[in-house]
């Protein structure tokens, strides 16, 4: 495949986001059978999908539009709908090499800026060497397991515990919408293990040949110990095994995370904006 080093390349960012498109797609079709009284449910839109998984989900979201040129207003008056129809705000995630009058138009009737990311990824080569900086891995008692099916509870309750110190803190539905991914074929979970106690987890899902790293997190008494140096690297294993060329993770900007990526082969792709728009909000289109 094209050296990712070199350049952003659209095609390369078009397979990206579909995957992240896809795994969207597919955890609300996971939900929706899981708890149908939730409401789940999707729709295809300027190039990507919008997806509703529970009234207040973070979740709920749109992704992977304007990859292919222009959305028209009417299609993105349409996905609109589709969330605020059902009570909750409007997400969009727009990528760097998204057509630029999405943006804009985005901008004139009424969004923000919620959050931005960055898109990093990893070119999979057979029989590829093992990233890890042995220096900065304590490994004389970790252990990272593969999470069986009675495993995925405690996967998802101590991810939730890296970022949130009480759990019940968590936005609505984030838990049920993380089990939801857990459920969808070809994927796969990982728990960090230190003295026989959890310490920090991640996931992996496989779409068409990409290996999409989710959800990853260390606990803060486990941390600076190269855990998280350790769950990426045995789901690189895991990916080349499988046959994936490539791996995707998505970042905070320029944090402990990024860097720990980088390290392990990591490069940078593109960069991602969380644009949102509540019911309330003005609009300026003509």
């Amino acid at each position: 495949m094209r050296n990712v080093r070199d350049v952003t390349d659209l095609d390369l960012v078009r397979r990206v986001e579909a995957g992240w498109d896809a795994i969207n797609v597919e955890t609300a079709r996971s939900q929706r059978a899981l708890d149908p009284a939730l409401g789940a449910d999707w729709i295809a839109v300027g190039g990507g999908h919008a997806a509703f998984l529970g009234m207040g989900s973070f979740l709920s979201q749109a992704q992977g539009l304007a990859l292919d040129g222009p959305v028209g207003e009417d299609e993105i008056a349409r996905m609109e709908q589709f969330f605020l129809d059902r009570g909750t705000p409007v997400q969009v995630e727009v990528a760097t090499l998204a057509d630029p009058s999405f943006l804009t138009a985005l901008c004139l009737r009424g969004y923000t800026v919620a959050d931005q990311s960055h898109s990093l990824v990893c070119p999979l080569e057979a029989g590829g060497g093992d990233t890890r900086d042995d220096a900065e891995t304590d490994t004389a008692s970790l252990q990272i397991v593969p999470a069986g099916v009675g495993d995925w509870d405690t996967l998802v309750d101590v991810t939730l515990r890296c970022f949130f110190e009480d759990p019940e803190s968590a936005p609505p539905l984030l838990r049920e919408g993380m089990l939801a991914m857990a459920a969808l074929p070809a994927n796969t979970g990982w728990l960090a293990v230190v003295d026989g106690e959890p310490a920090g987890g991640g996931s992996l899902w496989i779409h068409e040949g990409l290996a999409l790293f989710y959800t990853d997190g260390t606990l803060a008494p486990y941390r600076g110990r190269g855990i998280h140096s350790a769950l990426l690297q045995a789901r690189l294993d895991h990916a080349r095994a499988a046959g994936c060329d490539l791996a995707a993770i998505v970042t905070p900007p320029g944090g402990g995370s990024q860097r720990t990526a980088q390290r392990a082969g990591f490069v940078l792709s593109h960069a991602r904006t969380m644009m949102v728009r509540h019911a309330d909000a003005k609009s300026d289109e003509m």
